[in-house]
């Protein structure tokens, strides 16, 4: 069937739905009246759909010609080539022939109703086998003795148990690791018991069997659906643990654990009998019609059943998709995945419905299997997402000052674990609805890029990984070096990191483009060639870049400036900022912000380096005691030392230098301190001008001002007194500069 006449029948099953009440009369009378001779009114068809019994019912009613015939036209229109327009009318033809085939279907299986009393008769009758009644309670009687001796045999071999497992549950620890490995053996051993349970009943099966099929097919079946259930009942204890809290893997409370519990055992025992009823039927010889009306019965009470489990568990389950991320799209998810799961088992229904209806084999396991799947593929993830938590430690209160390395890489890994699963989920269900990824791409985007699919996204995987495990390793790097303050630069591989990650970023870039390329057929050798034709030339049309970026390598590579250190270029200075691949940038302490290529850089100051010698100066008058003046800058050296603030950034204390130099009205004292880099420095020059001020007035140290002495004789006129005054009041705002030291 192609994809038109699939449309068509989907279509028309929701509007024959409709139709069905006003046609169930005339289709049953249709079916009890005696089919009229085709032969001589008209050539006979295939029917639609062709599956086999429709070709045994319809070649046992034709005879040789009508067969012949039949063959010839169908040969005649496989050979001719269809119309442009031929979609469309086989579309049309497919609506037609699927309502009549419909409604027919639908009356006849709805009409089987009143054979159910009959087919459970036959099924009696099959089971007994001319034995008489009594064999019904035998067989009763064999199960229950069956189930009997498969618990006693798992009873057994949990009570053998109890004592190493109550030992193993003192020694075992709270941590995640611990319950892991608890929640593991009680995984192992809920699995060895239902497989005792299971063998001890076969086995008594096998013992006391005398070769009975309709009995042995009872058996198995019953068997098989018991273990079933039981495996649904510890998965779902599991994963919810009702009654233990402690040890429940799902985040609910107790009362949402309970019902979410109670609505999966009975969607799994109601499912479980109705598949083992239809099993039996279909096993024992009953009627497809009527095994097709059990169908329609009770898969629509199956349907009612997961509606209202749906529902009366929306809550909780809303509260779980959104947790604590209160983002729009998980705000939407939550509050409509009911309305969305509803509308999905309807959508199951009517396409099974459809199935039966139409008497052809739909994909029922894929819909069930996708839910399993769905639900399935968030445990997986939040399971993994714990180990991987649980592997990394606590984040807090931590004895070690730094975190592991795999503490690191825990936001990449998480990332790694939800692609994972993502793109495993992606795949399963494709596979599951039998959709083949690979053709509806190459029919889409072409056979060649179709074919470099895989190839492209292992290096587009790669690429991103790579990116996320150097990035974070940088990061982690960066974190533990010196970071970038006010008052002290950065160290030297702190610099060199964000350079060292940008140029990662374009290696890998660059490296995933050509590998992509590649992979779709690309030749990249002309391109790797090309590349470096436009280097070169680019190497010499751009000298200014290429010696700014060669000039700024060797810079970097002799330590001479890092960021946030102090330098002096020429008339321009600052602090460094930013470092790009060709300049760096300068913030002066002003606030201007002066960016230079290191091109231009011809000599460079770094004040923010090592260490730095202050000198300060005091101008004194002749009569000063220059003993007293050492005793006093001393003590101030010892005041600046003890302080808890200032003595941190002092490397030698402040001393006093003696006479620096002589001038006409005072002597030049010198004093001076060795201190780390930093504005600290300016802070202990300021402190240290004041308590040397306070210090010499309590001392009475005077300090010497400028002063000009003119003799002028006795004998002389008023006009050479003036003239002698203004030439000491040049002297006075012009004093000469002392030598240099």
């Amino acid at each position: 069937m192609n994809f038109a006449q699939r449309l068509s029948t989907l279509f028309v099953s929701i509007i024959a739905g409709l139709l069905l009440v006003s046609s169930t009369g005339s289709a049953q009378a249709k079916d009890s009246a005696p089919a009229p001779s085709r032969a001589a009114t008209a050539p006979a068809t295939l029917p639609e759909p062709l599956t086999k019994e429709a070709i045994r019912e319809l070649t046992s009613r034709l005879s040789d010609a009508e067969v012949r015939n039949l063959l010839i036209s169908q040969l005649d229109r496989a050979a001719v080539k269809p119309e442009a327009d031929g979609d469309m009318t086989d579309m049309v033809g497919a609506m037609d022939k699927g309502s009549s085939r419909l409604r027919e279907r639908a009356a006849r299986v709805l009409g089987a109703g009143g054979r159910v009393p009959q087919a459970i008769a036959h099924v009696v009758a099959r089971l007994t086998d001319e034995r008489g009644m009594f064999h019904l309670l035998e067989i009763a009687l064999g199960l229950l003795a069956m189930v009997l001796v498969g618990w006693l045999l798992e009873k057994s071999f949990r009570r053998s148990m109890q004592g190493p497992l109550g030992r193993f549950s003192h020694t075992i620890g709270t941590g995640f690791r611990d319950q892991a490995c608890r929640l593991g053996l009680r995984v192992v051993l809920e699995a060895v018991a239902l497989v005792l349970f299971y063998a001890g009943a076969i086995g008594l099966f096998f013992a006391v069997y005398q070769g009975h099929q309709a009995t042995r097919i009872v058996a198995f079946t019953v068997l098989a659906a018991v273990v079933i259930v039981r495996a649904v009942v510890i998965t779902s204890r599991v994963l919810l643990a009702p009654r233990e809290p402690t040890v429940r893997l799902l985040p609910f409370d107790d009362a949402a654990a309970q019902r979410l519990h109670t609505s999966v055992v009975c969607l799994a025992v109601l499912w479980v009998a109705a598949l083992a009823t239809f099993i039996v039927f279909d096993a024992l010889g009953v009627e497809p019609v009527v095994v097709d009306f059990l169908r329609v019965g009770l898969g629509t009470l199956i349907l009612l059943s997961l509606i209202a489990a749906v529902w009366q568990i929306r809550a909780p389950i809303a509260r779980l998709i959104r947790g604590d991320d209160r983002g729009p799209v998980l705000r939407i998810i939550a509050d409509l995945w009911a309305p969305i799961a509803t509308l999905y088992f309807l959508g199951v229904y009517v396409a099974r419905m459809n199935d039966v209806l139409m008497g052809t084999e739909g994909p029922s396991d894929a819909a069930i299997l996708s839910i399993l799947l769905i639900i399935g593929l968030p445990i997986a993830d939040m399971i993994l997402c714990r180990a991987l938590s649980a592997a990394v430690g606590p984040s807090e209160g931590a004895e070690q000052a730094r975190p592991s390395i795999l503490a690191s890489y825990e936001s990449v890994l998480r990332r790694a674990i939800h692609i994972v699963v993502a793109v495993a989920g992606f795949l399963l269900l494709a596979e599951l609805w039998q959709l083949d990824l690979f053709g509806i791409a190459r029919r889409s985007f072409g056979g060649q890029i179709t074919s470099s699919l895989l190839g492209i996204a292992i290096v587009l995987l790669i690429a991103y990984m790579l990116w996320e495990i150097v990035n974070t390793a940088i990061g982690r790097r960066m974190k533990a070096e010196t970071p970038v303050g006010e008052v002290t630069p950065s160290s030297r591989l702190r610099t060199l990191l964000p350079l060292f990650r940008m140029t990662l970023l374009i290696t890998i870039f660059v490296m995933a483009t050509l590998s992509i390329l590649a992979a779709l057929g690309v030749d990249i050798l002309p391109l790797l060639a090309g590349a470096s034709v436009v280097g070169i030339a680019i190497g010499f049309g751009s000298q200014a870049l290429v010696r700014d970026i060669v000039t700024g390598a060797f810079f970097l590579v002799d330590d001479a400036f890092r960021l946030g250190e102090y330098i002096e270029v020429g008339s321009t200075k600052g602090r460094i900022e930013k470092l790009t691949a060709r300049s760096v940038f300068l913030r002066h302490h002003r606030g201007q912000l002066n960016v230079l290529p290191y091109g231009e850089i011809r000599q460079l100051k770094n004040n923010s380096r090592d260490w730095i010698i202050m000198k300060l100066e005091f101008r004194v008058t002749y009569d000063t005691d220059l003993n007293l003046v050492k005793k006093i800058m001393k003590k101030i050296g010892a005041e600046l030392s003890a302080d808890p603030e200032l003595g941190q950034a002092l490397l030698e204390p402040l001393k006093s230098q003696g006479v620096y130099a002589t001038e006409d009205s005072a002597l030049v004292i010198r004093a001076k301190f060795k201190a780390k880099p930093g504005p600290m420095v300016y802070m202990i020059r300021r402190v240290a001008f004041d308590k040397v001020l306070k210090a010499f007035k309590e001392n009475n140290i005077k300090f010497a001002h400028r002063q000009v002495t003119v003799l002028v004789p006795s004998s002389a006129d008023e006009a050479q007194a003036a003239k002698a005054a203004a030439g000491a009041a040049a002297f006075i705002s012009e004093p000469p500069k002392p030598g240099a030291a």
